[in-house]
């Protein structure tokens, strides 16, 4: 099954210890986190033990989780049905981490994001060229909207999240910090609303899964939740923040309630606001976000 001529790598964890320890000191590598179908669902870059830290990650109760819920909800189910996380090494790069951060760009480019039409879980596409950093490369608006934010680190973390569930026009979820305050029935939608969107899903899906909840009747999820940057794929030259709390913002809250794919759960301040989702509820969200989706990172 392993040992293809054409990886440095590839096989189970403790194989994969030991590669890595036998490394030349100082060595980079480009990696791939691999099913237990051996299909990749995250690439990294590293040295040392690098690859084999995100189990340790996705299972220790922490905010370090938090970095990337998706990959560790991967992780976390893979292990959870009795199975393991597999492990490529694609190159090794000896002193040469410039050569090793193209490599990874590379790859990401090649297997694609889940919100490019791929198969990652990476939340941002590497860091060897600026121009690719952004999920949506279409002007100004689009980047502040929805991409990579200069100058603004807390915005950034936001939009690489829930970019990283499908790409959509305009990010739903705004950083507590930049927030306008106001209760969701203090806000009507002034748009004309027919039909349900992509966006709409995925914003309560934001929340399920930043807050680790499933999608279940009379799950109660929050306006309000908290994501941590990661760390080895940032893309700004400021300093990542350690964790950023986001809220679904005014106008994507009262659209889901117009539209009636969720109740809400009142509060007294905007940001402690929920929404609760019966059973038609949490059936239309499925149908809408997809069920293969949904399972895939054990929302289901």
């Amino acid at each position: 099954m392993f040992g293809i001529s054409r990886f440095a790598f590839e096989g189970d964890r403790i194989l994969a210890n030991q590669f890595v320890n036998d490394l030349p000191t100082g060595s980079f590598y480009t990696y791939l986190l691999l099913t237990p179908e051996l299909e990749p669902f995250y690439v990294g870059k590293g040295k040392g033990s690098r690859l084999l830290q995100h189990e340790t990650e996705a299972l220790r109760e922490t905010a370090i989780h938090k970095s990337n819920p998706f990959k560790c909800n991967k992780i976390r189910k893979t292990i959870g049905s009795g199975k393991q996380v597999f492990y490529r090494v694609d190159q090794v790069f000896e002193h040469d981490e410039a050569a090793c951060l193209r490599r990874e760009e590379e790859l990401i480019s090649l297997y694609k994001r889940r919100c490019d039409g791929g198969i990652l879980t990476n939340l941002a596409a590497g860091l060897g060229s600026l121009s690719s950093r952004d999920p949506l490369t279409t002007g100004r608006h689009s980047a502040t909207l929805a991409g990579v934010v200069h100058g603004n680190p807390e915005r950034t973390t936001m939009n690489l999240y829930l970019q990283s569930l499908g790409e959509v026009a305009s990010v739903p979820i705004k950083p507590l910090i930049e927030y306008r305050p106001r209760l969701v029935n203090a806000y009507p939608s002034p748009k004309s609303l027919k039909n349900l969107t992509t966006r709409n899903g995925l914003t309560i899906v934001a929340s399920v899964l930043a807050s680790g909840l499933k999608i279940e009747p009379g799950v109660i999820v929050p306006r309000k939740f908290a994501i941590a940057p990661e760390l080895e794929n940032w893309p700004l030259e400021e300093q990542p923040p350690k964790e950023v709390e986001g809220v679904i913002e005014n106008g994507a809250a009262s659209d889901i309630l117009k539209l009636g794919l969720v109740e809400l759960v009142p509060a007294l301040l905007p940001e402690d606001e929920a929404f609760r989702l019966n059973h038609a509820q949490m059936r239309k969200l499925i149908s809408l976000v997809g069920e293969e989706f949904l399972s895939d990172f054990d929302l289901i």
